[in-house]
């Protein structure tokens, strides 16, 4: 499929799970860009333009919730979302974060897409 130009940042620990899902988004037309924690994230963040982070929460080192408070200071205008199988009450203090949105990890593709899309629709570079 042809590139949309949407680029988003999967951040996950879990190498298998990275590579699916960026595959996925590939087949579906996103420029994807990869890290296993969110120091990794950071560094991607710094190198590339970037119109959605979409995040697991458990991580090493950084969980997603230290990577969603630096992105709100140093990238306001980049939605970030969640993509992780932890509990619902995780997801919303996620989102009294700041987080876009918090999508459980065996949601449908197709919703995972529609969410993507609209936080790339406010995705705003500053």
């Amino acid at each position: 499929m042809e590139q949309n130009n949407k680029r988003v940042l999967v951040v996950d620990d879990d190498p298998d799970l990275r590579y699916m899902l960026s595959a996925r988004l590939v087949s579906a037309g996103y420029r994807v860009y990869g890290a296993a924690n969110g120091w990794e994230a950071l560094e991607q963040l710094d190198t590339h333009s970037i119109d959605v982070v979409l995040t697991d929460y458990h991580m090493p080192g950084m969980n997603g919730f230290g990577l969603l408070s630096v992105c709100r200071v140093k990238w306001p205008g980049i939605p970030v979302l969640f993509f992780s199988g932890e509990q619902d009450d995780m997801a919303h203090e996620a989102v009294e974060r700041g987080a876009f949105a918090w999508v459980r990890k065996g949601s449908e593709f197709t919703m995972l897409l529609e969410f993507l899309d609209h936080a790339i629709q406010q995705s705003v570079h500053v």
